[in-house]
């Protein structure tokens, strides 16, 4: 039964794994697809500060700490 359960919380932790990779890509691709959009509105803008890996900390990009 052990074994069992065991095999049952690797694959459920792997299934986790999966998922969240999966809408992490998602939510990548859902913002370069609006950022590429951007750019074709107003091709004079320099795109290239903006990443999903910032956030705004008091009206300035700041890059997200890597989680552990």
């Amino acid at each position: 039964m052990e074994g069992e359960l065991a095999q049952q919380t690797e694959t459920f932790k792997k299934t986790e794994t999966e998922l969240i990779e999966d809408a992490a890509d998602t939510s990548a691709a859902g913002f370069h697809d609006a950022l590429a959009q951007v750019a074709c509105v107003h091709p004079e803008m320099d795109t290239s500060p903006f990443a999903t890996s910032n956030r705004v900390v008091d009206g300035q990009l700041v890059p997200r700490a890597p989680l552990a």
